[in-house]
């Protein structure tokens, strides 16, 4: 082996375990960049985008300087603020950032080598980083890639994002106005038989381009304030992490079985695998797997109560429905019911709703007695509901909206919608009044308001909308 070989072994071994930097930049260094760049990105992966866009990603050391307080030692051109943006910045923890530059055939590269110290060319990248595809790295400077593989352009991480715009004639004859709360917001809708994921501005009635999945989408989440969207494939066994700012595949977060649904409590997304009987938790933050809980049956329907103290679920082959508790120092799994085809759960407190869709019945379960305490006759096939202000606003496939008390457990109004088809889901608009109600198989979708008990607005759609997710910012 030679001496190359050897010192980027060496290198990649010293950078990976050391637990500062594996993952995350050192807080001093973050926070002398934020002095002057208050509102800098810092993606999972390390690398740092500056309001406009400028990006640098780190070179960590081949010898940590221990007695460094996060300061800038050195930058080039010489004697450059951080505001500045110069094209190398060098701290003296001996981290440094580079800048990344277009050369002269338009690839992302950096500067000129004779402009980076050697001790930067001697460090390494984070290896978890996704580098930007198409990257030109230098001969003498390849060492600082250790075992990552630049992606090509062409290459699904920088094509996922490649846009198949609609037509101008057609842009000119769907724009619409949206109600006030849904301006300046983005549908991402999927149907039954594409891989594709539509991109639907909310006052458009038909996708502004599409983004490409490998195989048909499980399900689509926005998190981390719609900054990524996690996107599982049916037949894969990992999760894709699509970076909204920067339009590329970040990551892939390997679960080694196929993940069916997700969950989201802050920092930590909680993902269902069925058939392995297991719920995988995803730290957000550093988009990597931190702990896997085994469960008893197989888990569908996830959901977790309103105070966030359980994740109640349904067992996909029995019907028996567990709770899992996530409050306490220990995992406890809890047989409740049976409760035969379920299609939705709300749970709040100690008691779990469940939609019962064969039966057209909506459940109540006690579960500090483990019973079913009610049981409310619905329309036919009930399929999902929302909590608003003490009720459920439950939807079923015959068109029909039932306004549930969860006071008094009356049923205070039902709503015949004006569609064709299965009406299927039904998603609160954050911060309002709203949901917004879709149709599996009748092109179209409703905004609700929720107080008033009313439809406000009948929005046609180019697609047929199997699931729907919406955030809160435009995707150019």
């Amino acid at each position: 082996m030679n001496f190359k070989k050897i010192l980027c072994l060496a290198i990649a071994y010293l950078a990976l375990t050391s637990s500062a930097f594996a993952t995350k930049l050192p807080d001093n260094v973050l926070n002398t960049i934020k002095k002057e760049v208050p509102d800098i990105g810092v993606r999972f992966d390390g690398m740092i985008t500056f309001p406009d866009k400028t990006v640098y990603l780190p070179v960590l050391p081949s010898q940590v300087n221990k007695s460094g307080k996060g300061e800038v030692a050195a930058t080039y051109p010489a004697n450059k603020k951080i505001s500045d943006k110069p094209e190398v910045i060098v701290f003296d923890t001996n981290l440094a950032l580079l800048k990344v530059i277009k050369n002269k055939q338009g690839k992302p590269s950096f500067t000129d080598t004779k402009n980076i110290p050697l001790g930067v060319k001697t460090g390494l990248l984070p290896q978890d980083m996704l580098v930007p595809p198409g990257m030109v790295i230098p001969d003498d400077m390849k060492i600082i890639m250790g075992d990552l593989v630049i992606p090509t352009v062409s290459s699904y991480v920088n094509t996922m994002f490649t846009p198949e715009p609609a037509k101008e004639k057609e842009k000119n004859l769907v724009k619409i106005e949206p109600v006030e709360e849904l301006k300046g917001k983005t549908f991402l809708i999927t149907t039954l038989d594409s891989n594709l994921v539509n991109v639907v501005p909310t006052n458009s009635t038909i996708p502004d381009y599409t983004l490409r999945l490998d195989s048909l989408p499980r399900f689509i989440e926005p998190v981390e304030n719609d900054n990524y969207i996690l996107v599982a494939s049916r037949g894969k066994t990992y999760i894709d992490v699509a970076d909204i700012k920067h339009e590329v595949l970040a990551k892939k977060i390997d679960l080694s079985f196929h993940p069916s649904e997700i969950i989201i409590d802050n920092n930590k997304a909680f993902v269902a695998v069925s058939d392995d009987s297991s719920i995988f938790v995803v730290d957000l933050k550093s988009m990597t797997v931190i702990e896997k809980i085994k469960l008893k049956g197989y888990p569908k329907h996830i959901v977790m109560d309103a105070n966030k103290n359980y994740i109640a679920y349904a067992d996909k082959t029995s019907g028996d429905i567990f709770t899992l508790d996530i409050a306490g120092k220990f995992y406890d799994n809890t047989f409740t019911v049976n409760c035969p085809n379920v299609s939705k759960i709300y749970a709040k407190d100690n008691l779990i709703y469940a939609l019962c869709r064969t039966e057209n019945k909506l459940k109540v379960i006690d579960t500090k007695i483990n019973e079913i305490i009610y049981e409310q006759e619905l329309g036919a096939k009930p399929v999902d509901m929302i909590e608003h202000n003490g009720k459920l606003y439950i939807v079923s496939g015959n068109n029909e909206l039932c306004v549930f008390n969860l006071e008094d457990y009356q049923v205070e109004t039902t709503k015949k919608l004006e569609t064709n088809g299965f009406t299927n889901k039904i998603i609160p608009v954050p911060d309002s009044s709203y949901a917004v109600i879709t149709n599996a198989s009748d092109k179209k979708y409703f905004v609700y308001d929720l107080d008033k008990n009313e439809v406000v607005q009948t929005v046609p759609t180019a697609i047929n909308i199997y699931n729907i997710k919406l955030i809160n910012k435009v995707m150019k």
